[in-house]
């Protein structure tokens, strides 16, 4: 496959309207418009449809020729590249020429870019590694250096190299509708591209600081740093005034203009085919707006389309003469070409609502509305994050506001459970058993699908899990039963070597408490929901012999700030990190929660490269553990159960299921191994940025199917759920600062976290 360049593809999925206008016609076929507001029963959206690509390629860029004909640049599995169009019928494909043979991907030459203009030609960017210089001994004399040559096509594919002399990456290409190719480098103005004599002039009057840029017929847009949007004038290069209607409209949407990727953009443009008249388009939706007016029109919405999913990342955009959209994507499964159209016979707002709730951002539940809306095209799910960095509301605050408005009937149809008190609510008659559900799925783990079974019911399901994992040298993993003899072996690695880490020294008691809490916390809760301070009295003081103050490095987080925000399990409690410490020789011992393939993938190419060193499921003070994640609940007073219940069925989907946002392992077998099917060779480091003697590299393999069978096996025996309750995580691990601090003893951590529980069981 070409070599993307991607760092991240992050992108946000509420929608806000704010002063945009409705849901109206941007075409039906004849070019009329309509902008009035929906109303009951109103008829007409655009719909989305996914087009099949040329199989096996990976795509560079796409264009509108001036006869209305689609192109696409794309490199195959081979590694050739070669221009496609499509058919006039829109479902096949043919290829108009090949790039040269010489231009075939290897080991050390890339095709970087290929851009496509309106006008039938093109011009490309190759990358390639130079030889390094040796010493007598084979020791390479600096690090490799990459070489950029660029070329320009004519419509039959021969190429021109075009003698560019620049010492700036190339970041974006842009074919403007007369066929001039504009070019931003690394640290210069968006310029003008000579394909003679390779001279850049100067399109955005010296504006140096960019993000990124656009066209859309005669305007340049340009996005600096700050994510304020320039417009130029395309031909002469002069500036315009700013346009503050669309400056307006995408402030109220809400989308971040912030560049996340060198393949893909935050906002791409259009040229529509009146005076004036421009098409953008943001993960929020694709708007319609007229140069210099005063509002944007949502012509399609993002929240019921793939705009709206956090793993779409945007390339480019093309309106037709007749109101139709083509647009450009790429998501972690492989591009996209959506085609968007206008179903005059469509409810302009579907029938069908479903109220979703979450108490923090879940991008795999993002994503996966976004698949069932577009295949349910009649339902809207509308989903609540009930504790964001925006809204200031406490994770206690918020539990209380949903408790009350179930019981007063006004609560969300569908609920992920992860956080709240599942035992209460499942007292109080609040959930419903969906033990069909749960047992009921395709190739599902139904140990932990159905692993929150309770008096016989299953009123939450997982669709998402971690596993508990201990990784270390055989010798040590065999000592290794439970926590107790955990704490021994760490006692006795401690000073084997001075070079070396039981754990990462940036780790505070709290983060460190997270890393073993859900191998331990499901054993401290008794019948009546109380806690066992014994039993969290010997986590505390367990949990001291690990700590290693001597060689503690103090970043000065304040957890509290932390704890409060929720964006700590971002970063603590995971295994993650160690594999990659494990694997360069720079930790002893390894442990927590692994929570995604491509941890597993360190994990297992550990296990490859790195003979002596192995893992297993952590056991704690409970055994064969795993974290439910992602549980949902449908609430039994809902009016829309049956479609809940049909939203959560999806979800248990391979489909669904295959998503990967890090943020859980699959519920589905299927899906899982589909997951670690896709796993290709990469190269990982890590260092702080202070800090150059510790950076660490790790080449990922592909692995084995014995290595996939090993892990599902080990997934295979977990029956016991880690404790959820966000609660009494947060008094845990903030307690456990405070004892490894020395400033509380383990007694005392353990009595103030039973005080607080029993506050807060009694409420």
């Amino acid at each position: 496959m070409k070599m993307k360049k991607i760092m991240s593809i992050v992108l946000a999925a509420v929608l806000s309207l704010g002063v945009l206008t409705g849901c109206g016609q941007a075409g039906d076929g004849s070019g009329e418009k309509d902008g009035s507001q929906d109303t009951g029963g109103a008829k007409g959206r655009y719909l989305e449809e996914d087009i099949a690509l040329p199989e096996k390629t990976s795509v560079y860029g796409m264009t509108r020729l001036e006869d209305g004909t689609l192109r696409i640049a794309a490199q195959d599995q081979e590694g050739r590249s070669a221009v496609w169009e499509l058919s006039k019928g829109g479902d096949t494909w043919e290829k108009v020429y090949d790039l040269p043979e010489e231009w075939r991907q290897t080991d050390t030459f890339y095709v970087t870019h290929v851009c496509l203009s309106p006008k039938g030609d093109a011009f490309a960017a190759t990358s390639q590694t130079l030889e390094q210089e040796q010493q007598t001994d084979g020791e390479m004399l600096e690090a490799p250096q990459m070489e950029e040559h660029f070329y320009h096509l004519d419509g039959e594919g021969n190429a021109t190299e075009v003698p560019i002399k620049t010492d700036g990456y190339l970041y974006f290409l842009r074919y403007t509708e007369d066929g001039e190719l504009l070019a931003q480098f690394q640290g210069m103005p968006v310029s003008s591209v000579d394909m003679k004599t390779g001279e850049l002039t100067d399109k955005a009057s010296g504006l140096q600081d960019i993000t990124f840029f656009g066209v859309a017929k005669d305007l340049l847009y340009v996005v600096d740093y700050e994510g304020q949007i320039h417009s130029f004038d395309v031909e002469t290069g002069d500036p315009l005034p700013k346009d503050e209607g669309l400056i307006e409209a995408v402030s109220q949407s809400g989308v971040s203009l912030d560049l996340h990727s060198l393949q893909t953009l935050s906002m791409l443009f259009a040229g529509g085919k009146e005076e004036g008249e421009i098409f953008f388009c943001t993960s929020k939706g694709l708007y319609r707006h007229m140069k210099d007016g005063d509002v944007s029109e949502l012509v399609v919405d993002g929240s019921l389309t793939s705009l709206g999913s956090p793993d779409m990342g945007l390339v480019s955009l093309e309106a037709t003469e007749d109101g139709e959209f083509y647009l450009l994507g790429v998501d972690s499964q492989s591009d996209k070409l959506l085609h968007y159209t206008y179903s005059k016979d469509t409810a302009t707002v579907p029938g069908t609502e479903v109220k979703a709730w979450s108490l923090y951002e879940n991008s795999e539940l993002r994503q996966n509305i976004s698949q069932y809306q577009k295949e349910n095209p009649d339902v809207y799910v509308d989903l609540e994050v009930a504790v964001t960095e925006e809204n200031g509301v406490t994770t206690s605050d918020a539990l209380k506001n949903l408790s009350t408005e179930i019981m007063a009937g006004n609560g969300p149809d569908m609920m992920l459970l992860d956080g709240l008190p599942v035992e209460s609510y499942v007292e109080k008659g609040m959930l419903e058993d969906l033990a069909d559900v749960a047992n009921g799925g395709e190739d599902l783990f139904t140990n932990i699908s159905a692993g929150l079974e309770q008096d016989g019911k299953i009123c939450g399901i997982p669709l998402r899990f971690a596993l508990p994992i201990v990784e270390a040298d055989t010798g040590s993993l065999d000592k290794i039963q439970d926590l107790q003899s955990l704490a021994d072996t760490a006692e006795e690695l401690k000073g084997t070597d001075p070079d070396k880490y039981i754990y990462s020294p940036y780790y505070d008691g709290a983060m460190l408490a997270s890393l073993l809490y859900d191998a331990c916390a499901a054993a401290w809760v008794r019948e009546d929901g109380s806690i066992d301070s014994a039993l969290l009295r010997e986590f505390y003081t367990q949990l001291a012999r690990i700590w290693d103050p001597e060689k503690h490095i103090d970043m000065e987080v304040e957890y509290a700030q932390i704890a409060e925000s929720g964006s700590y399990r971002g970063y603590v409690g995971s295994l993650g990190g160690g594999v990659l410490q494990m694997y360069c020789d720079k930790f002893l011992l390894n442990f927590g929660a692994l929570w995604s393939v491509s941890e597993f993938s360190e994990l297992a190419t550990t296990m490859t490269d790195k003979e002596g060193i192995g893992y297993k499921p952590l056991t704690g003070q409970a055994a064969d553990v795993f974290v439910p994640k992602m549980i949902a609940g449908i609430n039994s007073r809902s009016a829309a159960k049956e479609e809940a219940k049909k939203f959560v069925q999806f979800l248990l989907t391979e489909e669904a299921q295959i998503a990967d946002q890090a943020g859980g392992l699959p519920v589905s077998e299927k899906a899982l191994r589909a997951q670690i099917g896709r796993i290709e060779g990469s190269t990982i480091g890590s260092g702080m940025a202070n800090d150059p003697d510790s950076y660490v590299e790790m080449t990922i393999k592909k692995p084995s199917p014995e290595a996939a069978d090993q892990f599902i096996a080990c997934i295979q025996q977990a029956d016991t759920p880690a404790l959820t309750n966000e609660i009494i995580r947060d008094a845990v691990l903030s307690q456990a600062r405070e004892c490894l601090d020395g400033k509380i003893t383990p007694e005392a951590a353990a009595q103030a976290v039973t005080d607080k529980v029993d506050l807060y069981l009694a409420e």
